[in-house]
């Protein structure tokens, strides 16, 4: 890595208005630690409550995607390896985030997400509390509810699959207005 490349990444988090960006092992304790300074972040650009609520709930439902679905681990302490950031651009913040996933799970996460993308407002809420009725799904390490939760709090979201090496890479936006 040269000088350029690091101005490169700072000229391009800069142009993007990035509050903050992590990237490599994530834990709940390190979730914990983080959410101050991010929840800080919002509230220092004046940004209305309900729209800093909707962008922290999605940072934290991603962040803890990452936590428990990542199949990238460290060596040491098998903690699980990802990136997340949250951005402004257009009048419009950008949560991403990017992660490893087993590739038997590809499918599955594929065809939640575009039924999701499919639904409006009434549809998720409906969908939301059949969930909380019916408990979280088999292969769930949670509530089953992180995904629904999400749709609902952005305006829009989009996602995508990268083939690497081992494993796809499970790429996630979503814009809150």
């Amino acid at each position: 890595m040269t000088n350029l490349d690091t101005v490169g990444l700072h000229d391009f988090m800069q142009r993007r208005k990035t509050l903050f960006c992590y990237s490599g092992p994530l834990t709940e304790e390190l979730l914990t630690t983080i959410s101050n300074p991010v929840r800080h972040q919002l509230t220092e650009n004046e940004t209305p409550e309900a729209i800093a609520n909707r962008v922290f709930g999605v940072f934290i439902e991603q962040a803890q995607n990452i936590i428990r679905y990542s199949s990238q681990k460290t060596k040491a302490a098998g903690d699980s390896v990802g990136t997340i950031a949250i951005s402004y651009i257009d009048e419009t913040f950008l949560i991403e985030a990017v992660n490893q996933i087993d590739s038997t799970q590809k499918s599955a996460l594929e065809k939640t997400l575009l039924e999701l993308s499919l639904k409006d407002q009434k549809d998720l809420r409906k969908l939301y509390r059949q969930r909380l009725k019916d408990g979280p799904p088999e292969d769930s390490q949670g509530a089953g509810l992180g995904f629904i939760e999400m749709a609902r709090r952005v305006k829009r979201f989009e996602f995508d699959f990268n083939d690497s090496n081992s494993n796809p890479m499970f790429v996630y936006r979503g814009w809150v207005e």
